[in-house]
């Protein structure tokens, strides 16, 4: 009896630790890949609630519920990842009622821990097709979707803002404006921030009797890079709740033909500066070929300025610079003056030893090695 007895309680045993082990793989097969925390079937389990259907996303990995503690990890896919950007994915705690704004991680996914409550995921993601008019705005048909990306010539070759350029006319009276359309907001972003970045791109507005007539987008191209990139304009009419003109466009960057090397020589210009101060002479080489080595623009500005180079002055007030040149080329030299003297006359006194000079009608002609430097002021 005793053995028999003995039997019976392992059997017990046995049967408890049967059904123990059945209890807690129902509770696993509830939480399938979940991690961490209560993960692997203690507690309770709370509800995951997925963004609505879009035809722009796709939310891939998201279970609809886990355990307090779980590390969930899901992917948002762009139905049309090259005309769509991900603004914001959030998810919100149902009866805390808070937000939170998740960043996606280096491989695209995103993820979050699992709290003791039921959260809502939300997903708010734009489309932009090229589009050359909408609402309010049209493209203007002459704006050139290509451009070439800046490359120094050199490393002192100043960049003079010869940005690429996209217009959006006004093509329609914006609703509740009356016919007078002065109040309104803009903005201008890239989806390609490796070819166009945001910090590339500005805009403007022209108006005609206070009135606003066209957009402008304008493309640094020294900030850019090869490929494609598509700009989104999105004005907003300030005169009418939610009536806005949302335009955009793909934009080709294309690297520079190869810098081709041509012969350069070197002069040095003295020229007595009377009654005035230069702040900056600025040359331009008007007959400056693209994709070579010359220089198009030149600076020099006055002693002590923040940026170099730098001409010199001497005792007399002859100011003395050397300019590299383009034998043959045709250069215009800018001066930007202050004066300080008491009268507004402006008058430049060429050095005797700088052959070929001749001054008349307001601007000085400096001839040599069969080309030529004109001289022209402008106040600063």
């Amino acid at each position: 009896m005793k053995k028999f007895g003995k039997l019976m309680l392992i059997l017990c045993l046995v049967a408890v630790l049967a059904v123990t082990v059945a209890a807690c793989n129902e509770k696993d097969s509830e939480n399938p890949g979940g991690g961490g925390g209560n993960g692997g079937g203690n507690g309770t389990r709370y509800s995951i609630q997925a963004p609505s259907a879009s035809d722009v996303f796709t939310v891939e990995g998201l279970p609809d519920g886990a355990y307090e503690g779980d590390v969930i990890t899901f992917k948002v896919n762009l139905t049309h990842p090259d005309d769509s950007v991900i603004n914001k994915v959030e998810l919100a705690y149902n009866q805390s009622i808070k937000y939170e704004v998740l960043t996606a991680g280096a491989d695209g996914s995103y993820s979050f821990t699992m709290p003791a409550e039921t959260v809502r995921l939300t997903v708010d993601a734009d489309y932009y097709p090229d589009t050359a008019e909408d609402n309010f705005l049209t493209w203007s048909p002459a704006n050139e979707t290509t451009i070439e990306k800046w490359v120094p010539v050199s490393d002192d070759d100043q960049y003079y803002s010869d940005h690429a350029k996209l217009v959006a006319n006004v093509s329609k009276v914006p609703s509740g404006t009356g016919g007078y359309f002065h109040v309104h907001e803009q903005r201008a972003f890239s989806l390609d921030q490796d070819v166009i970045p945001d910090d590339a791109l500005s805009v403007t507005f022209a108006q005609k009797d206070s009135n606003t007539t066209s957009f402008t987008v304008s493309i640094d191209r020294s900030k850019v890079d090869v490929g494609t990139a598509k700009i989104v304009l999105i004005v907003e009419n300030g005169q009418k709740f939610g009536d806005e003109s949302v335009l955009v466009c793909t934009v080709t960057v294309t690297e520079p033909e190869p810098i081709v090397s041509v012969e350069k020589w070197t002069a040095t210009v003295k020229f007595q500066m009377v009654n005035y101060e230069v702040e900056v002479f600025q040359f331009e080489d008007l007959d400056h070929e693209e994709n070579t080595d010359a220089k198009q623009y030149q600076s020099f500005f006055k002693p002590g300025h923040v940026n170099s180079p730098q001409y010199t002055v001497d005792d007399d007030n002859y100011a003395t610079l050397t300019i590299e040149y383009v034998p043959g080329h045709r250069y215009e030299i800018t001066i930007y003056v202050s004066l300080t003297g008491e009268g507004e006359q402006l008058y430049i006194g060429m050095d005797t030893s700088s052959d070929g000079a001749e001054y008349r009608n307001g601007e000085l002609t400096f001839d040599k090695d069969n080309g030529s430097i004109t001289f022209t002021l402008s106040r600063f």
